[in-house]
């Protein structure tokens, strides 16, 4: 969880739901301050996403007004539309992908392999990676258009082996355990808040931000397998329901929190778990 993650979530999830205008730079010091962050961060991580062009600034008088640009809504539209494209039903057959990267250039493997990762494959052998998602050939292709590897083959193929089913393949592939114990961590603390009783104020946008962060850190290696090459009791079905109820409670209350700041109307809050 960056300091920057934080701050792209409360411009996608709450700045933009609440208000059409900038606001001011020590606004989102103040709201920032609930997740812990001291305001030189904040402001550190507002000058970094400005020079990329996510966060736009202007003057007024000795303020400061920061408003979020459209191109950190468009990576969270894209990011949000990647992972509804994973969630589909499963074709029954696999996406492969087989390379072979000079043994000199270790960069350009380890670079190679962050973007088939990325692209949701996981590793089957060394140079060779698979992934059960439709788009996933599109997307390691985008992800690897700039690479210039000795070998890239991009494959369709299905298991043929009867002592073998998809779901162990996929187990081969992936760390499903790691990303049971991340879920299952999760959800317990979604749990938990509900339990609790969804508090308001800064408590409520501090937890509903930490809990995003936590989530996307899951989310950021786990390849959203299809249901039916899902370990049984894979928890993160159970985290997708808590989400939508308990998690939509407390953005409702973070993001009146925010309201309340910035002195507008807060509005009803999109039911999205990442």
């Amino acid at each position: 969880m960056t300091v920057r993650d934080l701050l792209v979530d409360l411009c996608a999830e709450h700045l933009d739901a609440v208000t059409g205008e900038p606001v001011p730079l020590q606004a989102l010091v103040g709201l920032l301050a609930a997740c812990g962050v001291a305001e030189p961060s904040t402001r550190v991580a507002v000058a970094a996403l400005r020079r990329t062009g996510w966060l736009t600034a202007v003057r007024r008088g000795r303020e400061t007004l920061c408003a979020p640009a459209a191109p950190l809504r468009e990576a969270v539209t894209a990011q949000r539309e990647r992972i509804d494209r994973r969630l589909g039903p499963w074709d029954g057959q696999w996406r492969m992908v087989v390379y072979s990267v000079p043994e000199t250039d270790r960069a350009a493997r380890e670079r190679v392999r962050q973007g088939l990762a990325r692209a949701g494959f996981g590793p089957l052998a060394p140079a060779t990676w698979v992934s059960p998602h439709r788009c996933a050939l599109d997307e390691v292709h985008a992800e690897l258009a700039g690479e210039h590897t000795s070998r890239l083959d991009l494959l369709i193929a299905s298991v043929a082996d009867p002592r073998l089913t998809d779901g162990e393949l996929a187990a081969r592939c992936w760390d499903l355990p790691r990303f049971a114990a991340g879920w299952t961590r999760v959800l317990d603390r979604l749990r938990a808040s509900a339990a609790a009783g969804t508090p308001d104020g800064p408590a409520a946008l501090g937890l509903h931000l930490r809990l995003r962060a936590e989530t996307r850190a899951v989310l950021a290696g786990d390849p959203l397998l299809p249901p039916v090459l899902q370990p049984p009791g894979w928890p993160a079905r159970d985290v997708r329901d808590a989400w939508a109820d308990a998690g939509a409670r407390l953005a409702a209350a973070a993001r009146a929190h925010v309201a309340d700041v910035l002195g507008v109307v807060a509005t009803p809050p999109r039911a999205a778990v990442a």
